[in-house]
């Protein structure tokens, strides 16, 4: 198979990339001067699958510099839907965020939930969505999105959207510093990048998907920042929690279950 993967140099698509290996892969990557906005359909000729990843893929960002990341997450992915379309690449598969959701006082956060996006990263996450279900409907184009919930793994990023937290944690406690706790109360439910990575390989396959389906990727369980922090360092200093961000996340995988046969293997 042919494949294009986006943001293969990221967090989750450098694990993804590797997984894919077997294959012939084509990564594009803002590190390597290729940006899903320029591309053509020229340069998605021949190709089966793409896996959509590459994104400015961080709250904060899109707080101070929403403009630039509606740019990358929102005409970027367009952009990339079109070339795909018009050179016949049979499914995209997208990564979504479960930052989409925004607050919701009723848990576990099911896919039937109405959106309510906190940030302007979570809509424009969300119009990804939303234009992959469009190019499906309208085009014939095959897509699923998989929206994730905070995940982590080796080689997590320090200033990363997904779980930051305990690559910061981990970091601190090595150099003997307090851990920055924002906030502590709020909930998130932890996904291991090997997980997702299995979710995103199951997605090309099966025939359940492929029309702009929405698909949570999670652990199925949440625990607090301040519980988090605590199981790791006792010298701990808390700071006010920040704008954009949701109290409590916790995924119900049901769909992902019933849909890509898949389920998480490894608990936080």
């Amino acid at each position: 198979m042919r494949i294009i993967c986006t943001g293969h140099r990221g967090f989750i698509g450098s694990h993804l990339y590797k997984e894919l290996s077997d294959n012939e892969v084509i990564g594009i990557d803002l590190v390597e001067d290729r940006d899903i906005r320029t591309l053509t359909p020229k340069d998605l000729e021949g190709v089966d699958f793409v896996f959509h990843l590459a994104a400015r893929a961080k709250v904060p960002y899109s707080v101070d510099n929403p403009i630039d990341s509606h740019d990358h997450n929102v005409n970027g992915t367009l952009n990339l839907l079109w070339c795909a379309k018009e050179a016949g690449v049979k499914r995209v598969i997208y990564s979504a965020s479960s930052s989409a959701y925004g607050d919701k006082t009723s848990l576990p956060l099911r896919e039937s939930m109405k959106p309510n996006p906190m940030s302007p990263y979570g809509l424009q996450k969300l119009v990804g969505e939303q234009y992959c279900r469009i190019f499906s409907e309208l085009y014939g184009l095959e897509t699923v999105s998989l929206r994730y919930f905070n995940v982590y793994g080796n080689e997590m990023p320090l200033d990363g959207a997904y779980s930051a937290c305990l690559a910061i944690f981990l970091d601190k406690r090595r150099k003997g510093e307090p851990l920055p706790v924002l906030g502590g109360k709020q909930t998130r439910d932890f996904t291991f990048v090997g997980d997702v990575v299995k979710a995103n390989l199951l997605a090309p396959k099966s025939n359940k998907v492929g029309k702009g389906e929405v698909i949570n990727i999670g652990g199925g369980r949440n625990y607090s920042i301040d519980e988090i922090a605590k199981a790791i360092s006792d010298n701990i200093k808390h700071f006010p929690q920040r704008k954009g961000e949701p109290m409590n996340t916790l995924a119900d995988i049901s769909k992902a279950e019933k849909l890509l046969n898949w389920k998480p293997e490894v608990n936080l």
